[in-house]
């Protein structure tokens, strides 16, 4: 008696939109982008080391990963912004997040909520306490429009 509830009834309508129509896919091959990611991810460490934290922002945040062709890509770029975000220096953040541009803003807010999402499974590299600390220092530098952009965006990472 259930089934009727399975059926795809979009499949029947020709004006449906599919939603590879509604978003372009990532440009960049699966390979390409991880290799990209893992040369990005090696260069963050050193800016962290040299404690070029907007720099390093501005490099990871940079054409990051989107889409669900570039998984592994999207992992290791998360992973970079994680280390990013938790050597930073509370006092440092709101300095590194004046730094870059309103499009890496916008970034890192999308990355920031997708740690958040990943926190409560006890992700390696998550503090959910930090992540809050960046969340209310970007949203007081880029206001609130940045969260509507971020959540209207269809570009998921």
């Amino acid at each position: 008696m259930d089934n009727f509830r399975k059926i795809d009834i979009d499949q029947y309508d020709e004006e449906a939109i599919s939603p590879e129509e509604l978003v372009e896919s990532y440009p960049k091959a699966a390979e390409q982008a991880t290799a990209e990611a893992r040369a990005k991810s090696t260069e963050v460490r050193g800016l962290i080391g040299r404690s070029d934290t907007a720099g390093a922002l501005a490099l990871i945040l940079s054409d990051y990963p989107y889409g669900p062709t570039v998984e592994e890509a999207k992992q290791i770029t998360l992973h970079s912004l994680l280390e990013i975000v938790n050597s930073t220096k509370s006092s440092d953040i709101s300095a590194a997040v004046k730094a870059i541009s309103i499009d890496q803003r916008d970034a890192l807010m999308k990355f920031l909520y997708k740690g958040l999402q990943l926190g409560g499974e006890g992700a390696d590299g998550v503090n959910c306490a930090v992540l809050l600390g960046w969340h209310e220092r970007l949203t007081e530098v880029a206001g609130t429009g940045c969260i509507v952009r971020v959540m209207s965006d269809r570009r998921t990472l």
